[in-house]
């Protein structure tokens, strides 16, 4: 059992599925038991109205991203393998009081968050942010109310609340269970982080071997002595990504070009990977 998880180095747009979806796929042409876990996912109504549709058919809130795996058969319980999901949704400038005010807000992933989602001992529960979803303008506040209607149970939050429930350690927990679980059924698992977090929950800094750091064009591998390394000392470290690269040399780094087809790599940059991530290390 390996788990790898794939970081990004910027907190949007780094690459992080279509890399992991890539690898999932290689691994398994090449015979390996592969498992996927997000386990924080987040995603905007506005950009992924199709997927906020499919949402809507599916009866349970996810992402593109998970979608994406779903379809690809590397997610197959989708609360055990995305425990955490967030649907923000941007603010009508109009019921801001000035443009920095608005502004300001896109810039907050509490501050737009309107739905989420955590999945827990076999229940999905969910939370509405009432504060933010007023802010929402009219029409999208009116779709996303159609939505809730038909969840069931939906608790009223208040920002403050959802922060401190995400950074709890009652969460931490959650995801470190979600991800041993996924682990002890599959040769391999993948487990992408969120934003530019190294690690979607500190308690997993006992279970990962392998560190792959993903950015536009690049994708920085790290094997077991320094993401160990790092590990022992992330008491004292920073916990974002950026830091591991400008501590440490990675010890492979892979070009990844664009392509039309999602989750395609070049075969022979996924075999360095491969040989890294399962020489000898199938433990």
């Amino acid at each position: 059992m390996v788990l790898v998880v794939v970081s990004g180095l910027l907190p949007f747009n780094s690459g992080k599925t279509f890399f992991t979806l890539a690898l999932a796929e290689y691994l398994r042409r090449s015979g390996y038991s592969v498992g996927v876990v997000k386990p924080v996912a987040a995603h905007s109504f506005w950009e992924q109205y199709e997927y906020f549709l499919e949402s809507r058919d599916l009866g349970v809130l996810v992402g593109e991203d998970v979608v994406r795996y779903v379809r690809a058969g590397l997610i197959k319980d989708i609360d055990l393998q995305n425990p955490v999901d967030i649907m923000t949704a941007p603010h009508d400038l109009m019921k801001h009081p000035s443009l920095d005010s608005y502004l300001t807000s896109l810039t907050s992933l509490i501050d737009q968050a309107v739905l989420v989602r955590i999945s827990s001992a076999g229940q999905r529960n969910y939370y509405l942010v009432r504060e933010n979803l007023e802010r929402v303008g009219d029409h999208l506040a009116n779709e996303i109310r159609g939505f809730v209607s038909g969840l069931g149970r939906v608790d009223e939050v208040d920002r403050s609340w959802l922060y401190n429930k995400l950074v709890s350690k009652e969460i931490d927990s959650l995801i470190v269970e979600s991800v041993s679980s996924v682990m002890s059924r599959h040769d391999v698992t993948l487990c992408e982080s969120f934003s530019n977090a190294l690690l979607p929950a500190l308690g997993l800094r006992g279970l990962v071997k392998h560190v792959i750091v993903v950015t536009p064009s690049k994708a920085l591998a790290y094997g077991p002595g320094k993401v160990i390394t790092y590990m022992s000392a992330l008491d004292r470290l920073r916990s974002e990504t950026p830091f591991l690269v400008m501590l440490f040399k990675p010890d492979t780094i892979l070009s990844i070009k664009p392509s039309t087809e999602y989750g395609k790599i070049v075969e022979e940059e996924a075999e360095k990977l491969k040989s890294l991530i399962l020489s000898g290390r199938m433990t």
